[in-house]
């Protein structure tokens, strides 16, 4: 699906809390260059999706978190159009056509998937997937970051943390993503109808942006885990990009398999 990309993003910052713990949290830190971001755009009512889906899968499934940080956005656009896809989110969209609008392009569509500056990979093509990994991972990372995360039972308390490693002064985005592996819906209306679809890597909640134009930026995100979800098949990505350009500017990918439940 092709759409012309107009809107700004709204405010979508998620609930923020100062709330301290005595309990030890669960801390990650980046590396010294960048770990690439791969993004996909995605709707279970778009029937070019599917395969997308799958190959999103099946790299999740070989690429180490050390190597890639992968997230699967489903836009809300494609919901009045037979199928309401259930993890589908305005919030997501908004961030699409950002990317959109920083690349200085017009058009969105569905499968889309974006490495950094570059918005319309090729995700089909092998070769060129794993070049522009590679040129990703050979980069120095202006910025560091780090969380620091206590799991309760539902909930999930993130200490977020950004600090530059430069003099660089242009303004950064620094975004937290909730991840989730392992979904499936039966399709029961739509282009997909009669299908059943496996998900990996889908954001079920994303905080940002955070505008960071100081050295600096620390905050605090409390995120409810989706209802039923098994913990160990999330996780969180907290990731940064120029604020003129898009370009990835560090990640940081932390299952919560690695962070034990707090006593």
């Amino acid at each position: 699906m092709f759409r012309t990309s107009c809107r700004l993003l709204a405010p979508c910052l998620l609930a923020i809390a100062a709330t301290s713990t005595a309990a030890e949290p669960c801390t990650a830190k980046s590396g010294a260059n960048v770990l690439p971001l791969v993004e996909l755009y995605t709707a279970e009512g778009c029937n070019d999706c599917p395969p997308a889906d799958r190959w999103l899968s099946a790299l999740s499934q070989k690429t180490e978190s050390t190597q890639a940080a992968l997230l699967a956005f489903h836009v809300d656009y494609w919901d009045a159009i037979g199928w309401p896809d259930r993890f589908a989110n305005a919030t997501y969209s908004q961030r699409q056509d950002l990317r959109i609008t920083l690349a200085h392009k017009k058009v969105t569509y569905t499968p889309q998937v974006m490495i950094g500056q570059d918005i319309m990979v090729k995700w089909n093509n092998p070769s060129r997937l794993e070049t522009l990994l590679q040129q990703a991972r050979s980069r120095p990372a202006p910025l560091g970051l780090s969380v620091q995360l206590t799991r309760e039972d539902s909930a999930l308390r993130v200490g977020v943390n950004a600090v530059r490693t430069t003099d660089s002064t242009e303004p950064a985005l620094v975004w937290l993503a909730l991840y989730q592996d392992g979904l499936t819906s039966q399709v029961s209306a739509g282009e997909n109808k009669g299908l059943t679809l496996h998900h990996d890597r889908v954001v079920r909640a994303l905080a940002g942006p955070w505008r960071m134009d100081a050295k600096s930026l620390a905050d605090e995100v409390q995120f409810k885990l989706p209802a039923q979800a098994d913990a160990g098949q999330m996780g969180l990505v907290l990731f940064a990009e120029s604020g003129k350009t898009g370009e990835g500017l560090q990640a940081l990918a932390l299952p919560l398999a690695a962070c034990p439940l707090s006593q």
